[in-house]
């Protein structure tokens, strides 16, 4: 997986990208995009309650969502922060629909190779 700087984890690194980000939503994920002074993307990965009440049902999105963007990662272009999001009705997608949600998120803010 990604080595710890290459994940936001810190609240005043989402509060930057909430505030100065530009979005991209479809109807199971949202992006928040901004760039970032490095030559590597940053990713933060949020699944809220409202996605699932039960911790182990929003840890395994967590899981699908990591490993697609870790494959995706290859042909994104460098120097991005990105905080993805899960809306509602990602709860029963299965892996390939996951992923093929972030390339279309991709595609459309222009940030593949």
């Amino acid at each position: 997986m990604f080595a710890k700087q290459r994940s936001l984890v810190k609240q005043k690194d989402f509060e930057k990208i909430f505030k100065q980000g530009r979005a991209y939503y479809t109807k199971l994920l949202g992006v928040k995009i901004l760039t970032n002074q490095s030559n590597f993307n940053r990713f933060g990965i949020i699944v809220g309650a409202k996605v699932s009440k039960k911790a182990t049902e929003r840890n395994r999105l967590k899981r699908q969502l990591r490993q697609a963007v870790w494959e995706l990662d290859k042909k994104l272009k460098p120097g991005f922060d990105l905080a993805i999001m899960a809306l509602p009705g990602f709860l029963n997608q299965t892996y390939a629909n996951v992923k093929s949600e972030l390339e279309k998120i991709f595609k459309g803010l222009k940030i593949f190779k």
